[in-house]
Order: structure tokens, then sequence, then C-alpha cells
């Protein structure tokens, strides 16, 4: 089996929509809106992962994303010292990321979102903390690992579940929404 260090995004993804899903049932925001913070908190926060690629492969370019992606399924079997995250997907890091965008949220006068934004990150954090190694002391020290591997990473199974309960819960969405 293919393991990778976090969840695949598509697995993000699903996990934010459905937390999306939820949110709207008790708050009233454009679905634009609400895909933009869901697809930034739930899945963009990855793009962090160049960083690793760029210290161990100095010669791709950060922008060119087939280059990314090509080098992203050469590496995917690779499970050595590096974690393909910064310190942002640790706890202290879910705190600055959960605290900075709730204080943004609020400034532009649309604290729901606060909610919203920190639920898909908490999320997004506790499924690669449950499928792979983390350094939960980062950025104040990286000798403590925990590799609790309690979901399988990037396994076709997973991949295909939640895809699919995406697109269910997004077609159910656009079809009863009122």
């Amino acid at each position: 089996m293919l393991t990778k260090v976090s969840m695949d995004s598509v697995t993000h993804g699903s996990i934010s929509v459905l937390i999306g899903f939820i949110f709207i049932q008790f708050y009233d925001v454009p679905l634009w809106l609400l895909l933009i913070v869901m697809f930034v908190f739930g899945v963009l926060v990855d793009y962090d992962h160049v960083f690793y690629y760029k210290r161990k492969h100095p010669e791709i370019k950060l922008w060119n994303l087939p280059q990314l992606i090509k080098l992203y399924f050469k590496t995917v079997d690779e499970r050595d010292e590096f974690i393909y995250h910064t310190w942002l997907h640790e706890p202290f890091g879910v705190l600055v990321v959960c605290g900075v965008s709730s204080l943004f949220f609020w400034l532009i006068n649309i604290p729901e979102l606060a909610i919203l934004a920190s639920s898909c990150y908490v999320a997004h954090y506790l499924v690669d903390l449950i499928s792979g190694k983390m350094k939960p002391l980062a950025p104040f020290s990286n000798k403590v690992t925990i590799d609790l591997k309690i979901l399988p990473a990037n396994a076709f199974t997973i991949t295909g579940i939640a895809l699919g309960t995406f697109l269910i819960a997004l077609v159910i969405f656009i079809a009863f929404k009122p």
C-alpha cells in the first residue's frame, strides 16, 4: 500500500464540505463565500507541503504545479524523517491560524466565518494527526514525533468514500437549498 504522511486533498475537501453542510444549518452565508473558506482552510493549507519538496529537491519551482504534482506522485510512498507539512499543521500552528483567521473575520464583520474556518482547519489537523506523522511540539522542538496511522493515508478506499460523500452532499445541497 502506498503511504504518505498526511491525508489526501480529496479527503480534506470532503470533510470540509461536510462541516460546511452542518454550518449552513445554523448560519446564512452565501455559497460562494462558504466554498472559498472551506477550500482555503480545509484543503489549500496543504500547500505548505511544497516547502518539504523545495528542501529535498531545490531544483523545483514552487509555481510550477505540473512539476509539483509529478514530484508528489514520485515521492508518495516515501516515509522518511521529513514531514511534509510545516509547524502550521501542529498544535501551536493550529492555535495561531485559528486565532489570526478569527481576528480577520471579526474585523471584516463576518464573525460566523471564524467558526467555519477554525472548524475546517482543526478537522484538517485531526485527520492528519490520526493518519500520519506529526511533531506536536513544533516549532519549539522537532525531537518528539507521533506516528498514529489510525486511518490509512492516501488509500484508494478512503479516497473513494470521501469523494462519493462530497459529490452526494454537494448534489443534495444544490438540489434542496431554498
